[in-house]
């Protein structure tokens, strides 16, 4: 960079690499001294997105983004760092769409399918979700979350004997993890648990919290199904962990109240109702 300041591909290399290692100031000062030089261009938008967007500062990175796909709108990463930001908003709908566009530039990019995956299905496209999800595996086999969420797409449908294999395959994965994750382990507890066997969900989840105890998934379908096999002191144990994990998630209060309830704990109760 210093011989060849105006040569973007190693500004981009370097200022990459720094936000690789969590040094927003030495990637901004690449992308100033590039500036510089150059003036404004999408690939200083671009970089400057990047550093943005680790930091959290969601609003100026999304400022960043436009700017530099105004310049160059074929960026398959800006389109993707959009469709992350919409996605976070909960629209689900343009999410879908920036992220569909950044598939159509780089079709062989796991992260892109995935996340595009993920608008499709809260955006309630299950069948082409899952397809996307398909897609990341061919392109990243072992991509973590992929599997578990075509078990979820095939659940959404009823399909559960594939749900059911695919949600396997991803617990099979986690136990070959250093460090484990409860989803795999709570999704298919929680679909066997819709499908009225709770009997059944009862070792995968305490599989699932041997495997990660401050999993909120796990903790609280753990609880639930405890609660369902008419345990519930033991319920309350796992129920108490979600909800420290995290207090928003008004299923876990409900469920708590109810054992309350049954408990004869009326005030405490009521303030999980509440």
């Amino acid at each position: 960079v210093e011989e060849r300041p105006t040569d973007g591909q190693f500004v981009a290399s370097l200022a990459k690499l720094y936000v690789a290692e969590s040094q927003a100031n030495p990637a901004l000062e690449v992308i100033r001294s590039y500036t510089k030089v150059c003036g404004a261009t999408a690939l200083g938008y671009a970089l400057e997105a990047e550093v943005l967007f680790q930091q959290r500062h969601y609003n100026d990175a999304m400022g960043a983004i436009i700017a530099s796909l105004k310049l160059y709108p074929d960026s398959a990463r800006m389109h993707q760092l959009l469709g992350l930001l919409l996605l976070m908003d909960r629209d689900y709908v343009d999410a879908g769409l920036e992220l569909q566009k950044a598939e159509q530039l780089n079709p062989n990019d796991a992260n892109i399918r995935y996340y595009y995956g993920r608008a499709l299905y809260l955006y309630g496209r299950v069948a082409e979700a899952r397809d996307q999800f398909l897609a990341c595996l061919k392109s990243d086999p072992q991509y973590r979350k992929a599997l578990e969420n075509v078990g979820l797409s095939y659940q959404a449908v009823n399909d559960y004997a594939n749900a059911a294999k695919y949600y396997q395959q991803a617990i099979e994965r986690e136990k070959t993890e250093n460090v484990k994750h409860g989803e795999p382990f709570g999704y298919y507890g929680a679909m066997l648990m819709e499908m009225g066997q709770p009997k059944q969900a009862l070792p995968v989840l305490q599989e699932g919290i041997a495997a990660s105890p401050r999993s909120l998934v796990v903790n609280f379908e753990l609880g639930r199904v405890l609660y369902a096999l008419g345990q519930p002191q033991q319920a309350q144990h796992f129920l108490e962990v979600a909800e420290n994990l995290n207090p928003q998630y008004a299923q876990t209060h409900y469920l708590l109240g109810r054992v309350y309830n049954q408990q004869k704990r009326t005030k405490e109760a009521e303030q999980e109702f509440k």
